[in-house]
């Protein structure tokens, strides 16, 4: 199994957002789902990423304990391979999810920005500033993230308390330049993320 650049850019976007990477035997594999109400964005993932894969979409039914309700989503698997043992390395050094230097040096695509924000990111109701969700992380690893941004996009980007979490908070004086840069990428179904009030 090779990847192209293009897959390489998706799957690191989408790493940082949504997507797991899990143990099947001796590789890991990729593992991709969304809710119902994106299911243009994840067969546009599966059509990208097909090659890796020998089974379209399929619905899954999880049930949440808090809230005592079933839910309904799409996902899908990628073959298990040592070509994602490098993402392992770059995501999971630990056994889970973190941010790292490794994936700091490598996010530099404007694809794998415009992947995590369509994963993770929206626009605020109240103004023309956006956010991604990032309180999986440690406030450390935001700050990770906020560098990496800036050093990789000249994006400037600040850390927004909500609660008892922390995100990351592209004012709107970032916000156009952040937009030029993801816009080509954006798929029609999530252009609705970056369509900014009068």
């Amino acid at each position: 199994m090779e990847l192209t650049n293009h897959q390489k850019a998706i799957i690191i976007g989408t790493l940082l957002g949504d997507a797991t990477l899990e143990r099947n035997g001796k590789n890991p594999r990729l593992r991709i789902g969304h809710s119902l109400k994106q299911k243009e964005y994840i067969w546009w993932k599966y059509n990208e990423l097909k090659t890796l894969t020998t089974s379209k979409p399929k619905i899954a039914t999880s049930y949440h304990k808090k809230v005592k309700k079933y839910y309904k989503w799409l996902c899908f698997s990628s073959l298990s391979s040592e070509v994602f043992t490098f993402y392992q390395r770059m995501f999971y050094p630990n056994g889970r999810k973190e941010v790292t230097s490794l994936l700091c040096r490598s996010f530099k695509s404007p694809l794998s920005l415009a992947v995590w924000y369509m994963d993770d990111g929206y626009k605020r109701s109240d103004c023309n500033a956006l956010r991604i969700s990032t309180d999986a992380f440690s406030l450390p690893e935001q700050k990770l993230l906020q560098d990496m941004l800036r050093k990789n996009f000249s994006i400037n980007v600040n850390l927004h308390k909500k609660g008892k979490w922390w995100n990351l908070y592209i004012p709107h004086k970032e916000t156009n330049k952040f937009i030029d840069i993801v816009a080509p990428y954006i798929i029609p179904d999530m252009k609705y993320k970056i369509v900014l009030s009068p």
